[in-house]
């Protein structure tokens, strides 16, 4: 079971990098990707049903607030980009007939952009622990250094892209738009998506691992 967890929630991570690139996928390719998306964001939450029956239990330190806030805003936030996707769709839910709205499309947009944040920051604070294993390994060892130096330079190039691509943007709707470099790329614009992706995941780390210190 296990085992599938995690091939459900690489897959369903890959698809979600990969509908990030819309001008290049395409549309037709983008709303097939996303229905395949929807389906395995079902069986994930499926897979996960004892999570929610362990709401109720245990006590909740700082981590495991945090935690759960972002997991419920993950959730909501999906739930948006499903809503919008099937009110703008224009070929796998056409049958519907629905009317495309400005809403609609802000909808998507925003959703869309802070998928970004919030995935980012749930695979930070699910991998806290492997990280600190990580550590551990490579703690006095030849490697450490140099494994430290590249973590930097995916931080740096993380923050760069971050920076370049303006992604504010369409968090705070601040354009009704979503704007492509079509002269990039397809190698160099995922780049950029992992890149920003490694840097809120370093951030939600050490930002945990601060709270923990507090807390001990």
């Amino acid at each position: 079971m296990k085992k599938l967890r995690i091939i459900i929630d690489v897959m369903m991570f890959i698809s979600l990098i990969i509908l990030s690139g819309y001008h290049i996928t395409g549309n037709k390719l983008h709303e097939i990707l996303g229905t395949i998306t929807l389906i395995l964001f079902m069986i994930h939450h499926i897979l996960n049903i004892k999570w929610y029956k362990a709401l109720p239990k245990g006590k909740y330190n700082k981590q495991r607030m945090i935690s759960t806030v972002i997991d419920f805003l993950l959730l909501l936030d999906m739930i948006f980009i499903i809503i919008s996707s099937i009110m703008i769709s224009t070929t796998v839910f056409s049958f519907l007939n629905l009317k495309t709205t400005m809403f609609a499309r802000d909808l998507h947009l925003i959703s869309t952009a802070w998928s970004l944040i919030l995935v980012s920051v749930h695979l930070g604070l699910h991998l806290t622990a492997c990280f600190n294993n990580i550590r551990k390994r490579i703690k006095e060892s030849t490697l450490e250094y140099v494994i430290y130096l590249i973590v930097l330079l995916l931080f740096i190039y993380g923050a760069y892209a971050f920076i370049k691509t303006t992604p504010w943007q369409e968090l705070f709707l601040l354009t009704h738009f979503k704007f492509f470099d079509y002269n990039q790329l397809p190698i160099f614009f995922y780049l950029e998506k992992l890149g920003m992706i490694f840097m809120i995941i370093l951030l939600t780390y050490n930002m945990i691992k601060i709270i923990t210190k507090e807390r001990k």
